[in-house]
C-alpha cells in the first residue's frame, strides 16, 4: 500500500511508464502469494530508463529526493535496501545472528548476471570521499539493524580507522596478482 500510495503521486515528468503504471496497476502477484513490481520492457515500472528528462533510475527514488525525503520511505524494501543485504540464521539454540552484506550477481540467481546497473563489483563504489557506507546509507542500516547496533558499529569502525593498521581494500579494488612463472 506505501509504494502504491508513493507511485499514485508521481507526475509523469518524473515516472516514464505513469500511464501504463496507472492502468495496469504497479504489483502484480506470484503464484506464492507475494507481490511484486510489475515488469515491463524487460524492467521494473518504476524504472526510468536513459533519455527519460530526469535520467536513469527508480522513479520512486528520484521523487523523494526531490522532496527531500528518504528513499527508504517510498520504495519497496528489498529495493531501499540495495546494495545492501540482511541474512539472518538460527542456530540449534534459537540464536539468531544477522549478518549484513553487500548483495551479489549470484544472490540473484541466474538472472543476476544480466543486472547492467549492478553496482558493488565497479571499483567506483569504494570510494569513500563521501564518508563510510555507515555514513552514506545510515537511515537504511538503521531500518536493517537498529540504532543501538548502528552507533556500536560506527564507533567500531572509528576506533579501527583511527588506529596504526592499513585497512585492506575492497577485493573489487584490489589490484590483481599475476602467478609467478
Amino acid at each position: 500500500a506505501r509504494v502504491e500510495a508513493a507511485a499514485a503521486e508521481l507526475s509523469e515528468d518524473q515516472w516514464q511508464f505513469a500511464r501504463i503504471g496507472r492502468r495496469k496497476g504497479i504489483s502484480v502477484a506470484e503464484r506464492s502469494g507475494s507481490w511484486r513490481t510489475r515488469v515491463h520492457d524487460g524492467a521494473c515500472i518504476l524504472l526510468n530508463r536513459p533519455g527519460f528528462g530526469t535520467g536513469p533510475g527508480c522513479a520512486l527514488h528520484t521523487a523523494a529526493l526531490q522532496r527531500g525525503e528518504q528513499p527508504l520511505e517510498t520504495k519497496p524494501e528489498v529495493c531501499w535496501q540495495l546494495p545492501l543485504r540482511r541474512l539472518d540464521s538460527t542456530d540449534e539454540n534459537g540464536h539468531v545472528t544477522s549478518t549484513v552484506r553487500e548483495w551479489k550477481r549470484r544472490d540473484w540467481g541466474a538472472g543476476g548476471e544480466e543486472f547492467h546497473w549492478w553496482c558493488t563489483e565497479s571499483p567506483d563504489a569504494f570510494v569513500v570521499d563521501e564518508g563510510t557506507v555507515l555514513v552514506r546509507m545510515r537511515d537504511e542500516l538503521i531500518a536493517m539493524i537498529g540504532a543501538d547496533v548502528h552507533r556500536l558499529l560506527v564507533s567500531a569502525v572509528a576506533e579501527r580507522l583511527a588506529s596504526a593498521a592499513t585497512p585492506l581494500p575492497h577485493p573489487a579494488v584490489r589490484p590483481s596478482r599475476r602467478p609467478r612463472p
